[in-house]
């Protein structure tokens, strides 16, 4: 119960940031730098926010915050609890927080992962995403290190350019080469329905 009251209270003062970080700019100020990691830019507050269709590609490089993980059973092989991994990446020149609220429910290292995940641009524009998927590790792994995980995303919405944002879908495809709570690398790849 506690770590659904953390991960709530999380969600809350991040949307509550994104809120109140937002402001009104001239919709001349909104530019759009193209680079081989992505196919849009987030667009400035104002603006005409994203239009159907557009992707969003963001490299990530994501270490944990903190982490509520408990181990159970005779050789603590099953673990589950929820992970806070942040980082910044950037988008079409632009640098974005990336924070992933994790779950995870593991037997000896596999099994499925839900999240939210928030994106965060620095003049306070927000999108929101959920994800359902799964780790798996090669068959001669140990612990839970050498962790491969692949899932569905899905748009909750957006504020900002992104308010308009009415759905969406995507991939989170990355890898961790550390035990569980460690640097997770890969990509979140999404595309803005609405806008």
């Amino acid at each position: 119960m506690i770590t659904r009251r953390a991960v709530a209270l999380a969600m809350i003062g991040l949307s509550a940031f994104g809120t109140a970080a937002c402001s009104s700019t001239d919709a001349s100020e909104a530019t759009s730098n193209t680079t081989s990691t992505t196919t849009t830019a987030a667009t400035a507050p104002g603006a005409a926010g994203p239009t159907a269709g557009r992707t969003i590609s963001v490299p990530v490089s994501l270490t944990s915050a903190q982490k509520f993980i408990h181990q159970v059973g005779p050789t603590n092989a099953k673990s589950y609890g929820v992970n806070q991994l942040v980082g910044t990446s950037t988008v079409d020149g632009q640098s974005v927080d990336v924070e992933l609220l994790g779950t995870v429910n593991y037997v000896d290292g596999t099994g499925p992962i839900g999240s939210f995940v928030t994106l965060t641009w620095p003049n306070g524009d927000v999108l929101g995403l959920t994800m359902d998927g799964a780790a798996t590790q090669p068959p001669d792994a140990q612990g839970t290190s050498n962790t491969h995980f692949e899932a569905v995303l899905a748009v909750i919405g957006g504020s900002g350019a992104y308010a308009g944002v009415t759905g969406g879908s995507g991939s989170f495809v990355a890898d961790r080469n550390a035990e569980l709570g460690g640097q997770v690398d890969g990509t979140i790849e999404v595309t803005v329905t609405g806008g």
